[in-house]
């Protein structure tokens, strides 16, 4: 069973991460995904998922957003 791209269509580089803004891969991982080792790829998927936690959540201007 082969490992699927993490790629959800939404492929816009961040300006200042210089990953994208769907995956969170950078583009060296977008490009070496389809040749990659299924350990390669799990390598990839688990930085990717280290980047989504880390992702502060204001950089989308959420500040306000709350009722608080």
């Amino acid at each position: 069973m082969s490992i699927q791209s993490p790629c959800i269509g939404v492929c816009q580089m961040h300006p200042v991460h210089a990953w994208c803004e769907g995956c969170f891969r950078t583009l060296d991982e977008i490009t070496v995904w389809r040749t990659a080792s299924d350990a390669d790829k799990r390598q990839i998927l688990a930085q990717v998922a280290q980047r989504q936690q880390a992702v502060d959540l204001f950089d989308n201007d959420l500040r306000g957003d709350c009722d608080r």
